[in-house]
């Protein structure tokens, strides 16, 4: 990704001000048309806020554009994806490769901007709660502002439930090192030079042809926590290539599987599974 940033001309239209510097980043001439597609993916900020129409005239301030490497594309929820819905929440199973928000270079290739189209209602939806860009499972997408309020206190307060299915390659324990059918792991993970207090519980669920299977229960909810610890403690999983010196298969071997909690609404006990 690379990134342009520009003091915003109020008299000029965003297109007429990005193009030139941003041939100049990229060593090449800027395409027509190219600056308005990248406004209209989410890529261009006027003072920290996306400006989708590069024919407008800008306020003035800060003028930034993130440029993808590579081509965005919209996401589209698809109903089989769809795993519970009522007036108040959508639960969806995410696929793997795509983002729950929006990201700097494009808020049309996530998971909410397909949640929205599919409702298409006024409320703008957010996710409370995020997966990994590469691992697949259930996404909790509020309808309106209380259920967003309610799924948020249930977050916070740790009131959600989550199982996570994990899959490695076959581990060979070494005799200092031997398989248990559970491990329990409290430690402390880095994060932008903070130390964060971690809890994870692993059990080991069996083999397929292969690689090893893993149930995962999550008790805080660190960024790559699952991830850092199957590396630091267990086996990398499958597919990591962050975390893995030989990831192994292209896709990453984590689905979060199951969440159950209380109805933020209605109260109601709700447990859903893939």
């Amino acid at each position: 990704m690379k990134r342009l940033v520009l003091a915003a001309d109020p008299a000029r239209s965003v297109v007429s001000q990005v193009e030139e510097p941003l041939g100049e980043l990229l060593g090449r001439a800027v395409l027509p048309g190219e600056v308005l597609r990248i406004a209209a993916q989410g890529a261009l900020y006027v003072n920290k806020a996306r400006f989708h129409d590069a024919l407008d005239l800008p306020p003035r301030g800060l003028l930034e554009v993130f440029y993808p490497e590579l081509p965005m594309t919209q996401f589209v929820l698809e109903p089989a994806s769809i795993v519970f819905e009522d007036e108040h929440l959508i639960a969806v199973d995410k696929p793997a490769g795509v983002n729950t928000s929006p990201s700097p270079f494009c808020d049309q290739d996530c998971l909410t901007w397909g949640v929205q189209n599919y409702l298409a209602s006024g409320f703008a939806v957010h996710a409370v709660h995020r997966l990994d860009r590469d691992t697949r499972g259930l996404v909790l997408v509020p309808k309106h502002k209380e259920a967003e309020k309610g799924l948020h206190t249930l977050f916070r307060e740790r009131r959600i439930k989550k199982v996570y299915r994990a899959l490695t390659p076959k581990w060979g324990p070494s005799p200092d090192r031997p398989l248990r059918v559970v491990y329990r792991i409290r430690d402390e993970l880095d994060w932008r030079g903070k130390a964060q207090k971690c809890a994870t519980t692993v059990l080991w669920e069996g083999k397929t042809a292969d690689l090893w299977s893993w149930l995962v229960l999550p008790h805080t909810g660190r960024t790559h926590q699952i991830r850092k610890h199957f590396a630091r403690y267990l086996v990398p999983l499958d597919g990591d290539v962050v975390y893995s010196p030989t990831p192994g298969n292209n896709s990453l071997g984590l689905c979060c599987i199951q969440l159950r909690f209380l109805h933020p609404m209605t109260g109601n006990l709700l447990e859903l599974k893939l």
